[in-house]
């Protein structure tokens, strides 16, 4: 799919503003480019979704859109060549009460972990280059000094990257009600998807949320 579109996927292209009509949507980039759609689905997260002008739109969608917030967190995987936890009959699962919140095995091999957003300024205040090996050396005392050894370490600053900022939806109470009815809605020629756009959020809101646009876009032509 990629290839046959070609050119029309611009990445990297940061969105500035949205103009909504029945007939005709205008899409402005931040280096001042104009694109023309007849419809818009957005998949960007809640945080830099605030960050695009939209008009054409209603304000209680805006206002419900705008509203929620992200979890400001970080997510660690480890990875190793086989699962050795379980060799001492452990699942990969764990409270921590370190930076790290809590572990579970993601694959075959991998240990992922959070950092909760009580704890992330802990983690931009270590310098980079000691951020891994301190979190290894959280998870040995969980899982036995092998979690000193992985063949691969990745560290996802969720909260503070551009793109995203933030992880999943944070539901403080009372906020669901604040959101409303409107969560996850559409208002063509205006479609919306994404995890934050499902009930907590993950790759499977991602995907049903998506597969939900596409098919509501596809059904009014």
């Amino acid at each position: 799919m990629g290839r046959e579109l070609g050119a029309r996927i611009r990445l990297g292209s940061a969105v500035a503003a949205l103009d909504i009509r029945p007939d005709r949507c205008v899409v402005r980039l931040a280096t001042g480019e104009v694109l023309t759609a007849t419809a818009v689905v957005s998949a960007l997260p809640v945080g830099p979704l605030r960050s695009v002008a939209i008009s054409g739109v209603g304000e209680a969608r805006l206002a419900s859109l705008h509203r929620q917030r992200h979890a400001t967190a970080a997510k660690f995987a480890a990875v190793y060549d086989r699962p050795f936890w379980r060799d001492a009959d452990l699942n990969g699962l764990s409270e921590a009460e370190g930076v790290l919140g809590s572990t579970w095995p993601q694959n075959e091999g991998v240990l992922s972990a959070l950092v909760p957003p009580e704890r992330y300024g802990v983690l931009l205040g270590t310098p980079p280059q000691l951020r891994a090996p301190e979190l290894l050396a959280e998870m040995a005392g969980l899982f036995g000094d092998e979690a000193l050894r992985p063949t691969a370490c990745h560290l996802r600053l969720w909260g503070t990257d551009p793109w995203t900022q933030g992880y999943v939806t944070q539901w403080p109470p009372g906020e669901v009600m604040a959101v409303g009815p409107l969560h996850g809605t559409h208002e063509p020629p205006f479609y919306v998807c994404g995890s934050d756009q499902w009930v907590a959020g993950y790759m499977e809101g991602a995907v049903r949320t998506g597969r939900a646009a596409a098919e509501e876009a596809l059904r009014r032509g």
